[in-house]
Parts: C-alpha cells; structure tokens; sequence
C-alpha cells in the first residue's frame, strides 16, 4: 500500500490506516513536553456508532473518512461486531479488552427507536437520557457508568461545565486494557535509574530489565530502535520505537506519520536481546473533535452542518456537541493494569557478543497492537 494515499487501503488494512492518520493528527503539532495515550481502535468504533446516526452528507464524510468502504450500514455494523467480539474478553488468561462507548442525549429528546436496536446488537452501545437542567447529577451520572465499565480505572471524564441546556450529544469513549506480558520482568531487577526528558532534563524512576529472545530491529529512517513485548497466549503485543537520540522523538514521529505500525513492525525480527524498560503509569485524555476535524470529520460536530436524522425521530439541527476520550494504563513487571507476582525462578544468563542493547531512557512511542488495529498508541516523554 502507498504511504501517499493514492490507493485506497483494503478494509481490511482500514483500522491499521486510520490509526496512523489519528496518531498524526494528535503529534503533527508541536506542543507542551506531555504525554499521550489514545485509542485509534475504540476512537473509530465510537464515530462508527455515530455514522449509524448520521445520514447525508454527515454519513458520506464519516464513511469516507473512517475508511469503512461502500457496504450497507447493516453489513458494517455486522463487521465492526464480528471484529469487537473475537477482540473483546475479559478472561484470567491473555488480553482482557473492554470497549466503552455510550452517547448521552437531553431526556426532552425522542430517538429513533432503531439506532438502539443496532446499537446494543452489534455495538454493546446506546443513547442514553440525562437531565441537562442538572448538570451535577447528569455528570455524576456519566462518570460512575464510566468508572464501572474501566474497572474504576478511568475517572471523572466529564465536568458540569461539560453539559448544558444547549448541549446536544455527548459521546463518551474508553477502552479497558489488561494482560499479562508471555515473559514477565524478574522484580528484584528492577532499579532506579535516570530518565532522559531532554537534553537538559531527567528524572528517576524504576527501570525493569530482562534478556531474551524478542522482535527487534533498526530503522534508519526513523533513526529508532523497535522492541516488540508480546502478551500471554495472545497475538497482541507492546511495540516500543525508541529514537536514537535524547531529543529525537519530534523528528521519528513526524517521519512515523508515513507509516503504519504494520510497515514498522515487519523491520524487526527474533533477536536475543537485553532490555531495559521504565515502569509507568499513563492516562490519556481528550476532545476527539480536534483531530477528526484535522482527518476530515467535522460535519457531525457542527450544528448547521450535522445530520443525525438516523438518531432523533425529530428533525432539528443536532450535532456531537462533546466527544470525549479518556485511557489508563499501568505498565509494570507483570504486563498492562495487573499486579507483579514474585519470581522465584533464578535467571542466568550466557554471554552473547552479538546480544542486542536496548535502554529505554529517553522519550519514546509505544503501540500495543496486532496486525489487525491498534488499541493503544502514545509517547512517554516524562515520569
């Protein structure tokens, strides 16, 4: 597929394709030295939720711009549940995935009694009624659902300044994420080190490490080192780019925007390799508007532009007045959001002169991904 743009990537490429452009249009800018943490697989379900709604010019940008091909709404939403539900588990072994999303709409409001149907049958989603002339006890209202479906993990999304009597469609986004990694960092390994946020900067925080055998490769385009983690009996993994210098994470993002982390990903391969790796803790969160508007999705945000005659049974201007999207992630010895178990096993290792070094100690990408989507995505620049 041409990184240009000029042929059209296959469906099924589409989620890979469009985490890309999101993951772009989030770091194309410079900005404040923060960190990033976003969803481009629970982002493109939420706005494929609203096209179910939208109709119109609103729909044809949406399906365009969310590359979900020509097929009929039916099909695509039979698509996006077929894909969701092979992804989505919550068992004790692999990755535990829980996709959220719910749009919250004035209780004054009728809906078409059709979106649910589709929106529970292939979306494990809905429209839901709050009271908008109350503005506390709707936030609270949409913040405990939120903290229940996380886990408790995810909190306070939304503020009373968030909700209005004005205030159209609230949509809310969020994407639980656990596993344990298939080869656990030894505890008693771990220790404090620097961290690098720039050339004049850093901080200490606990560094894991472990030697094995892992993917990784080199790119001299993206002047980086990548480091695939896999997860327990899961074909997910943690991608790492590290960039080759201190400050050069600007510079490899800019030239990441070219690729997808499929392209990244085939340039590593087994390795034996020494990796140190920070403990961190992450959160994410956002207005989904400002880089779909940068995408081309701005339609449904826009009260005199937005049709969502396929959500309200009346017909007046209504729009995504919020679209709001917050993640957690805990990256410990043990893997993503579990508790460490002590290693009791004795860890020897041979020495290997052609044994591969890789030190994360300065600002870098992560994905945690499979060929098919990308979950989680973001840049740790600082403890």
């Amino acid at each position: 597929m041409a990184s240009g743009g000029t042929t059209a990537p296959s469906l099924s490429a589409s989620p890979v394709v469009f985490a890309r452009k999101f993951f772009r249009a989030i770091t194309e800018e410079p900005g404040p030295q923060v960190n990033v943490l976003v969803s481009p697989a629970a982002a493109r379900s939420a706005m494929t939720l609203v096209f179910m709604g939208a109709a119109g010019k609103s729909a044809e940008e949406l399906r365009s711009n969310l590359i979900l091909g020509a097929a009929k709404k039916t099909e695509i939403a039979k698509q996006h549940a077929e894909f969701w539900s092979k992804e989505c588990t919550c068992a004790e072994r692999g990755v535990a995935l829980r996709l959220v999303t719910r749009l919250y709409v004035s209780e004054e409001e009728v809906l078409r009694p059709d979106f649910n149907v589709t929106a529970m049958e292939f979306f494990n989603a809905q429209a839901d009624a709050v009271d908008l002339l109350h503005p506390d006890a709707a936030v609270n209202k949409v913040n405990k659902w939120l903290e229940k479906q996380t886990f408790y993990t995810v909190k306070n999304l939304l503020k009373p300044s968030s909700l209005s009597p004005k205030t159209s469609v609230v949509l809310v986004n969020s994407l639980f994420f656990r596993a344990k990694w298939a080869k656990s960092f030894p505890l008693e390994n771990t220790s404090p080190e620097d961290f690098w946020i720039n050339l004049r900067q850093r901080m200490e925080l606990p560094m894991m490490r472990q030697t094995g055998h892992f993917r990784y490769g080199e790119s001299k385009r993206l002047k980086a080192q990548i480091l695939q983690l896999p997860f327990e009996d899961s074909n997910l993994t943690m991608m790492i780019i590290l960039p080759n210098e201190i400050d050069g994470l600007a510079e490899m993002e800019e030239k990441l925007g070219e690729l997808d982390m499929n392209e990244v990903a085939a340039r590593s391969k087994m390795q034996d390799v020494e990796v140190s790796f920070p403990k961190f803790r992450i959160e994410g969160e956002m207005d989904l508007k400002v880089p779909l508007t940068k995408m081309g999705i701005s339609r449904v945000f826009s009260s005199s532009q937005a049709d969502l005659s396929n959500l309200f049974a009346n017909r007046k201007p209504q729009s995504i007045s919020e679209a709001r999207h917050k993640l957690y992630l805990l990256v410990n010895e043990a893997g993503c959001e579990t508790a460490p178990e002590p290693d009791t096993h004795i860890h020897k290792t041979k020495n290997n002169p052609d044994r591969k070094i890789f030190r994360a100690d300065r600002p870098f990408v992560f994905a945690i991904r499979n060929f098919k989507a990308v979950y989680l995505v973001g840049h740790f620049m600082k403890p």
